[in-house]
């Protein structure tokens, strides 16, 4: 095995820790959570919404079982003066059967009212308890993909020990500097994790690259342990 093999038996363990990384960050649950949330949070706008109209509407229908009140007051006190034996004049008789006349049918019209009112109540409140249903149902959804979400975390995480305790056994051979540099390489975006590559007939496993043959020599002239890197790509280079 040469010197520096063990830099990609460490690569090897930090490519699989990324698939893991990325599972987890992928998990289909997880678009599935972020789904239900919003529709909770529209759950609750739309029942904030409907639990406002019924209150509107329950405040309108006692302003209007008021006005029924006033007015049915209003009307029994004309009939008790059209009835008293108080009232003989002609005229004045005629006057108060219109009153009342009229009183009754404003009350008739505001019980109408208060009745739609108390439907529109109804309606609201029936809306209500539909939501509710639907948010008790997305409150149970919510629930089980984070358990789902947390079962499949702590089943990746043991994973990611298992290659981290794994990966310090080469990496504890390799000189601190391809450490180091490694390290760089591998937070680059464009070479995808893979920061060190074999070297073999004068090509760069990484870009698929032939190198020059004076830059060739120079890399094959240096120790087993040089730090060498490909001039296209700029990987580690393991000969």
């Amino acid at each position: 095995m040469a010197r520096l093999d063990p830099l990609l038996e460490v690569q090897s363990f930090d490519l699989q820790a990324d698939r893991l990384g990325e599972q987890r960050a992928g998990l289909p649950e997880r678009q599935a959570l972020t789904a239900c949330t919003a529709e909770i949070a529209n759950n609750d706008r739309l029942q904030a919404g409907a639990r406002e109209r019924r209150d509107d509407l329950a405040r309108r229908e006692r302003e209007v079982a008021g006005e029924v009140s006033t007015v049915a007051a209003g009307a029994k006190d004309v009939e008790g003066r059209l009835y008293s034996g108080e009232v003989t004049a002609p005229k004045e008789l005629g006057t108060l059967q219109e009153e009342l006349r009229l009183a009754r049918e404003k009350q008739a019209g505001l019980e109408e009212r208060e009745l739609e009112i108390m439907e529109e109540v109804e309606a609201q409140e029936a809306d209500l308890r539909r939501l509710a249903g639907l948010r008790s149902e997305a409150d149970t959804q919510n629930e089980a993909l984070r358990a789902a979400i947390g079962d499949a975390e702590k089943k990746i995480d043991a994973e990611l020990e298992v290659l981290a305790t794994q990966r310090e056994t080469p990496l504890a051979t390799l000189p601190p500097d391809f450490v180091e540099t490694y390290t760089t390489l591998r937070g680059k975006p464009k070479l995808a994790g893979k920061a060190a590559v074999h070297l073999r007939a004068g090509l760069c496993e990484g870009c698929r690259v032939s190198l020059p043959r004076v830059d060739l020599s120079r890399m094959l002239a240096e120790p087993e342990e040089a730090l060498i890197r490909c001039p296209h790509c700029t990987r580690l280079l393991v000969r």
